[in-house]
This record gives C-alpha cells, structure tokens and sequence, in this order.
C-alpha cells in the first residue's frame, strides 16, 4: 500500500511533535505554492520559522524606534560590554 506524500511528511527521527506540525503555508500565507510538500523537513520548517519570528522582532524594534526617535535601553543586549 502507498503513503500519501502529506504523510509522509510526518515525525522524523529526533523530532518533537511541534517540529513535525509547523505548517508553513500559514507563517507565509501570502505564497500561493504548498510550502509544506516544497520543504519537508523539519528541520528547514523550523529555520523558517525563526527566520519569520526575527523578522516580526525586528519590524517591532524599527517601528519603536521610529516612534521613539531614539534606541532603547535595555540590560543584557547585545551592545553591553563587560
């Protein structure tokens, strides 16, 4: 009997249930092609979709920035030398 292609998809060795469930076609909605058949791995999914959260983080960050006029100051960035 033949697996469907979506199931084949599914948990590889070493992945977490929530690696094997990231469905790329809703992080990137605005792409029309099956980004989840394009990119099976979990692995890629899940670089994706950190790739997708930083970008979110930095449009925040630019946006108060703007706002602000100024850069925020917070302890532990990146910036602090010790």
């Amino acid at each position: 009997m033949h697996e469907d292609r979506d199931d084949q998809v599914g948990r590889g060795e070493g992945e977490s249930p929530e690696e094997a469930s990231i469905d790329l076609n809703m992080l990137f909605s605005e792409d029309k092609r099956d980004l989840n058949r394009l990119f099976p791995d979990a692995r890629f999914r899940r670089f994706l979709r950190d790739l997708k959260r930083n970008q979110r983080d930095v449009n925040r960050f630019l946006k108060r920035v703007e706002r602000n006029g100024s850069v925020p100051e917070e302890s532990g960035g990146a910036h602090e030398v010790s």
